[in-house]
This record gives structure tokens, sequence and C-alpha cells, in this order.
């Protein structure tokens, strides 16, 4: 059984201006010790799905409007709260996006850590301490000993995101949810991360779930890739297959818009915008975007399988 199974999840915000239907039917599976890549423009539905699964949306004006997410077989969307507050932070962790926003501002650093492990761990003083400055330096915190004790604020962009990955890592979770965990580090301490997160999934069979843009992250960590679009995913592969040999014509746009080393050619954007989420066509979303459409892409959408490999296309299906 895989550890995480989502099933036709729908989370809903209701506006003043409708209902924006940011996560519209999404189904996937994660194995320990699988990484799987999400990958899709701004406004796709990623984060709002890996916030989900943590139930940290908040109602209202969100609403999970229907679907399953079973962790271990449990289903979380039924869970208590108090349950949940036990598997936050530490069977389940989450790396957020917005490293100036995510740290507490009036809470020193070695506090913010070793407050997970005191609840999670049962770790207590000098232990919880030491602990603390060993995940500092295991995310590239210079003199960790010292910088430990330190504000938040006294620390850059770039320190606060090393600081909530080492959070994160701090109980070993079995599920890490890392929202463009990389976004805001340099080439060097991204490949530290990466590999980091890697080393996670291979010893202690964490599964990962990577939201990106970044498809040459994706490429070099990932196991599978599912492709985000209009609240919905409309591919699901393999890494190399997916890389390869794209089926749906949004990925192709997705990759053909990446510079390559190996092309001198002009990048390719994807013509067009992304769908108004309140109001969704009947049929495919990426429709009027599509250089392939035809009459039935306005009519329906193309489905595939539960959890099956493949492109929500009609073209393909044909």
């Amino acid at each position: 059984m895989s550890l995480l199974r989502v099933e036709d999840l729908h989370t809903h915000f209701h506006t003043e201006y409708g209902t924006v239907k940011a996560v519209n039917g999404v189904s996937f599976e994660v194995d320990r010790g699988e990484i799987m890549g999400l990958v899709g423009e701004s406004g796709s539905g990623k984060s709002v799905t890996n916030l989900s699964i943590l139930k940290l949306i908040p109602t209202p004006p969100g609403e999970y409007a229907g679907g399953r997410i079973l962790f271990d077989g449990e289903d979380l969307l039924k869970t208590p709260e108090s349950k949940l507050r036990t598997y936050r932070g530490n069977r389940i962790a989450m790396i957020f996006q917005d490293p100036m926003t995510s740290l507490t501002p009036y809470m020193r650093v070695s506090r913010q850590l070793t407050e997970v492990l005191e609840l999670h761990q049962g770790m207590t003083g000098r232990a919880a301490k030491k602990r603390a400055i060993e995940l500092l330096e295991m995310v590239g915190i210079p003199d960790p000993a010292n910088r430990v004790d330190s504000w938040p604020h006294e620390f850059s962009g770039g320190m606060r995101q090393r600081v909530m990955i080492a959070i994160a890592l701090a109980c070993k979770p079995e599920l890490l949810l890392a929202d463009e965990p990389t976004t805001a580090l340099d080439v060097t301490i991204q490949a530290q991360i990466l590999e980091l997160i890697k080393d996670l999934a291979r010893e202690h069979g964490t599964a990962v779930i990577m939201v990106t843009h970044d498809l040459g992250v994706v490429a070099g960590i990932a196991d599978k890739v599912s492709v985000m679009y209009g609240g919905r995913i409309v591919e699901r592969a393999p890494v190399e297959p997916l890389f390869a040999s794209p089926k749906h014509p949004y990925t192709r746009g997705l990759l053909a818009s990446v510079p390559r080393l190996d092309s001198r050619g002009e990048l390719t954007p994807v013509k067009g915008s992304p769908p108004d989420l309140t109001a969704l066509p009947p049929g495919c979303a990426f429709a009027p975007r599509c250089p392939l459409v035809h009459d039935q892409c306005a009519q329906q959408p193309p489905w595939f399988g539960e959890h099956t490999l493949g492109a929500r296309c009609w073209k393909e299906q044909a």
C-alpha cells in the first residue's frame, strides 16, 4: 500500500468573485522512499494541493469539497485536529514557500528548532540544543554554534530558507512536502539540500512531494512527475520518459520554454494565459492555448485512470 494516496481531491475557495476551484479532481500516490515532482505554472494548484494534505487551508474561505487523502491508510480529511497536530512536523513535514514570513520573528532560531524536538522527539535542554546545532550545520549555516541563538531578522532570506529546511527535517518525517525548497538558495547550497532530501528518501524511506518550477531540479531528484494545469493533473510519468517523450501538449510547452545547452534556437513560450479558476471551461482547460485543439476538446475534459500513468489529452487517447 502506498504511504500517501490522494483520490479525486477538490479544494475550493469561496470569494466575492465566485468559487475558485484551485484543486479540481487531483489523484496521485506516493510510495515510501519515492520522490514525486509536482510541476506547473503559478496558479495551477500545486501549493494548495500540498497545504490540503496537511489540512492547512483556512475554512472559510476554503472548502474541502470532495475526495480523500489517505496517509498510511487513514483519511486525513476526517482525522481530528488534535491528532493531526501530532502528525504535523513529525510524521508529515512541510518546507514552506516563503522563507521571509514562515519563521516566527519574536522567537530565536534555537527555540524554533528545539520546540519541534521537544514536542515530537522528547528531547530537552542540552540534547535538544546540540541537535539544533547539528541540523543547522547539516543545511550549511556557517558557524552554527554561534548562529543558533540568532533572531530570524539577523539571517538573510537564503539562510532563513535553510533554517526552515532544518526544522522540516528535524524529526526525519515519513512524508516531506517541499514547496519550492531551493528557490532562495545559491547553486552550491541548492545541490547540498537536494542531496539531503535524496538521502532522507533513500536511507529513511521518506516519501517526498517536490513542488517546483525548476525542471532541472525535477530531472535530478524525482522518480516520477505529475504535471498540473488548471487545478488538475494533466500528465503523470516516470521522470526519464516524461523528459524524453512528453505526451501532453502543455508538458511539451513547458519543456520547450526551458533553455538547453545542446540547442541555440529561440525559446518557445506557451502562448496565452492560465485559465480563470472561477470559470473553467466544460472541456479541457488547456484548449484555448493548445496548438492541437479540436472540437472534442471544448466539449468534455479528457480523463485517464485514477492513478495510471499517461496524459489527460484526447489526442493521446484517440
